[in-house]
C-alpha cells in the first residue's frame, strides 16, 4: 500500500488540475465535460485510496507491530 501512495497524490494532483483546467478555461463544451469528468473518476479515486490508506493501513501496521512486540 505504502508504494502506492505516489501514484495516489499523481492522480490526486491530476484530479485537482483538470478541475481547475475544466473551471477556469474557456473551452467547448464537450472538452470542458471530459474534463470535468476526468477530474470526478480522478478526485474519487485517490481519497478512497488515501482514506484506506489511513483508515486502515496504518492502524493494521501498527497493531501488527504490536502484537510482534507483545510474543517476542
Amino acid at each position: 500500500m505504502v508504494k502506492n501512495l505516489p501514484l495516489l497524490m499523481a492522480i490526486l494532483l491530476i484530479g485537482v488540475s483538470s478541475s481547475l483546467i475544466s473551471g477556469n478555461v474557456n473551452l467547448s463544451g464537450s472538452i470542458e465535460w471530459i474534463f470535468l469528468m476526468i477530474s470526478l473518476i480522478a478526485n474519487i479515486t485517490s481519497v478512497i485510496g488515501l482514506s484506506l490508506h489511513v483508515f486502515v493501513y496504518l492502524p493494521m501496521k501498527k497493531a501488527e507491530k504490536n502484537l510482534k512486540e507483545t510474543f517476542k
